[in-house]
């Protein structure tokens, strides 16, 4: 008897020693998890929250849904935490108008003195969006022959694709395509397509195309283009005339957003001597001073351009003093001392046959621990691209990456804008996630996409 109630003895301090430490784990568990909470909310704190509401939803904008949904399970205060809703509502509803404006009405019920209420239109404004259908006809003008031929076929792709896709949500909705390339008098192509039932013109392609169709109107159906006009400095587009595409300028403005959100403040422009380089200069000028950047020198290159010496010679690099330095020393740190120092970032404007051989050429020079930034145009397939000759720079591209898609992509986003344009118009705040990027409308009646920037990590062909 005495020895049994030994052993139990021993069994009830054994459970209550592995119960202790199974309670220590489990307090030092929780612990770990609350520390870690503790320092996701006091990052967020510092990077995201501002007192102007529209700084703080920019920088919401800005963060994926991946990491909005792990910001919920932080321990934020309670004006934080409805931020976070509504950003994922942005995120996860952007792309259907009527699911958009009814998760907006139930948020606004429930937060109806949140600062972020001045992000929203009145009531009967979001419940008109939450009742609004989709067109029941799409016409869309593309040239079938020619030049443009290929470039259409791009898109009709895309559209397609995109409208199978949204068939469900669509209901009965029929597309029907024109072929501009066998008419020189638009107006009347847009006018027979809406004659046969076009609640919404897609199109048309080619510049010259928009910019006589931009001459006519008001249009008494809306009509997308797929291209910009030249900048007017007083004429506004006509009435129900919207454009969109793949504007450089674009591209300019986040390559401008993104180095400076960095800290990054000098900056030297790489371009080439021709209409595109310039044009391309001329707006990422502008947007990077208005940022409070710094513009060192602007160095133009042309296809007769020795980029050896004359990048030397940018970089105030001497290659005669630089060849004895270098046989005196092994040490690039020390030689990278010869260089100029009075840039932080460098700005490239090529084609990725230019790029394949001026980022190295750069980094032969002693380039090495500045950034470079750079336009999609450098993404262009080129099976002949070093696996890392575009290695570390920073691209602001659509998402696909590829330049093989972004046509492709153009349709896509063209089907998605002819479902939400009067989204865009309406909700002002509210970008529309398309393929070529986050889809917003500017009072000049444009759609300009807003780009994720990466960081290449192997050849743009990979």
């Amino acid at each position: 008897m005495k020895k049994n109630r030994l052993i139990n003895l021993a069994i009830l301090i054994a459970i209550t020693a592995l119960t202790s430490c199974s309670t220590l784990s489990s307090s030092r568990n929780t612990e770990a998890r609350e520390n870690q909470q503790q320092k996701i909310t006091s990052a967020y704190d510092s990077a995201i929250w501002d007192s102007n509401t529209a700084k703080t939803w920019e920088n919401l904008q800005r963060i994926p849904s991946s990491q909005l949904t792990e910001m919920k399970k932080a321990r934020l205060g309670e004006t934080e935490q409805t931020w976070v809703e509504l950003a994922l509502i942005s995120k996860d509803e952007n792309r259907n108008t009527r699911d958009l404006a009814r998760a907006l009405l139930a948020w606004h019920e429930q937060n109806t003195t949140h600062p972020a209420n001045q992000l929203l239109p009145d009531t009967n404004t979001l419940r008109r969006l939450a009742n609004a259908n989709p067109p029941r006809q799409i016409a869309v003008l593309l040239p079938q022959n020619g030049s443009y031929a290929s470039s259409s076929q791009r898109i009709r792709e895309g559209f397609l694709n995109a409208y199978y896709t949204n068939q469900l949500k669509a209901g009965k909705q029929n597309v029907k395509f024109y072929d501009t390339s066998q008419t020189q008098d638009l107006a009347s192509l847009y006018e027979q397509a809406v004659a046969e039932g076009a609640d919404f013109v897609v199109g048309p392609l080619v510049k010259e195309d928009v910019e006589q169709m931009s001459k006519k109107g008001p249009f008494r159906t809306p009509l997308l283009a797929l291209n910009y006009t030249e900048p007017h400095l007083f004429n506004a587009l006509p009435g129900n005339f919207y454009e969109f595409g793949l504007l450089p300028e674009d591209e300019a403005a986040q390559l401008a957003a993104s180095a400076r959100r960095s800290g990054l403040s000098d900056a030297i422009i790489i371009a080439p001597q021709n209409a595109w380089g310039r044009r391309l200069t001329s707006a990422f000028s502008s947007e990077w001073q208005t940022a409070g950047g710094n513009i060192r020198e602007t160095w133009y290159f042309s296809p007769k351009t020795n980029f050896s010496q004359e990048i030397a010679k940018l970089l105030h690099v001497d290659l005669a003093k630089d060849k004895e330095l270098m046989e005196a020393h092994s040490n690039r740190a020390a030689l990278s001392q010869q260089r100029r120092q009075d840039f932080n970032v460098i700005f490239l404007f090529a084609s990725a046959k230019d790029a394949e051989v001026i980022v190295p050429t750069l980094k032969f020079y002693y380039v090495n621990n500045v950034p470079i930034y750079a336009t999609s145009t450098v993404n262009a397939n080129n099976t002949n691209v070093s696996e890392n000759d575009l290695k570390d720079v920073v691209v602001c591209d659509t998402p696909s990456n590829r330049a093989t898609d972004r046509l492709y992509s153009v349709g896509q986003d063209a089907y998605l804008l002819s479902q939400t344009l009067n989204q865009l118009e309406t909700l002002q705040n509210f970008p529309i996630q398309g393929a070529t990027g986050a889809l917003v409308l500017s009072m000049k009646q444009q759609v300009h996409r807003r780009l994720p920037c990466r960081t290449v990590r192997h050849a743009a062909n990979g």
